[in-house]
């Protein structure tokens, strides 16, 4: 592509740039992109340097393309302190004529100011539909209930560990394909856990009642975040106060790092969980130039709820792509 949105095409140019960005997260990194584009054949990066100033890397999928597809936070990267926000938004939209989808991570936004003596201009136009909780200081000024959760949960000889061997992992795996069953969305591959299992810049906690995997959290580090990125719990467990404790456990070790609690949309009983610890709400931006078909009220989603897990295993890679 001609004009502002220089296409990059050498690896090694790409990553090079990526190491001079200000701020990016545990997905802008070429690793993961490969990673994705050896899972899935429908989907193919393609990386943009817009002005010298913001980096900006998308996934062809169909006639789609998204930044960064399976993750809550894509978003371009700012190679300088301060960017125009709404001269990148029309410059942005004027180039791509295709159907284009970008999530920001919330610390982005502050790079993107309009001049200095206005807010920022794209969190003036943030998406209501979804928000984010970071924590920013331990212990966080909790919720009533929340703390008598995890009071609860101390006293019922539960094991918090990190995920250590195949075995432990495929157990934790068991249960993220119950949960895409149970709410009725396409499950993850096991490789991506693997992925997270391998990664030094992951964790997988897991919580455990009488030696058995009940819970587990996929938590990522980058710059100064913790992210909650993942969850999966044994409802048979779940009043054991299982994931609070996952999540206290992490936050004892956070220090001086932002816990992110990740995005949930406005309305939801995750919201109303994440609300409980006391973080500061933070918006998560979408600039997007084309309307989404809602798949939370499809028929389909029925359907996809009565399956076995087997049959969730095998169907997911084929409809992960109609997700995003």
């Amino acid at each position: 592509m001609e004009g502002k949105f220089i296409k990059i095409t050498s690896k090694d140019e790409w990553k090079n740039l990526l190491d001079k960005v200000f701020f990016k997260t545990f997905f802008h990194n070429a690793e993961w992109e490969e990673f994705l584009e050896s899972q899935f054949k429908w989907l193919k990066f393609e990386r943009y340097l817009y002005k010298d100033r913001v980096l900006l890397s998308l996934a062809r999928v169909g006639k789609k393309l998204i930044s960064h597809p399976f993750c809550e936070y894509g978003g371009p990267l700012p190679l300088v302190e301060e960017i125009d926000g709404e001269r990148f938004k029309r410059d942005l939209f004027s180039e791509f004529k295709t159907p284009v989808k970008i999530s920001f991570h919330p610390y982005l936004l502050s790079y993107f100011l309009c001049d200095q003596s206005q807010k920022y201009a794209i969190a003036e136009n943030c998406d209501g539909g979804r928000v984010s909780y970071f924590i920013e200081k331990f212990p966080p000024f909790l919720r009533k209930t929340t703390r008598h959760e995890i009071e609860k949960a101390k006293t019922k000889s539960l094991q918090i560990e990190k995920c250590q061997n195949q075995q432990d992992l495929n157990h934790f795996y068991d249960l993220h394909l119950k949960s895409a069953k149970k709410h009725r969305v396409p499950a993850y591959p096991f490789s991506f856990f693997k992925y997270f299992f391998q990664s030094p810049q992951a964790e997988i906690i897991l919580s455990k009642y009488r030696n058995r995997v009940v819970a587990g959290s996929v938590f990522l580090f980058y710059d100064n975040f913790i992210h909650y990125f993942q969850n999966a719990v044994d409802e048979r467990y779940k009043k054991l106060g299982v994931n609070h404790l996952i999540l206290w456990h992490q936050m004892e070790k956070m220090g001086s790092r932002i816990f992110d609690l990740g995005g949930t949309r406005h309305g939801s009983s995750l919201q109303t969980f994440k609300e409980g610890w006391g973080g500061r709400e933070v918006p998560i931006y979408e600039l997007k130039n084309y309307k989404e078909n809602d798949l939370r009220s499809s028929k389909l989603r029925n359907i996809f709820g009565i399956l076995p897990p087997f049959l969730v295993k095998k169907l997911s890679p084929y409809l992960l792509k109609y997700k995003i």
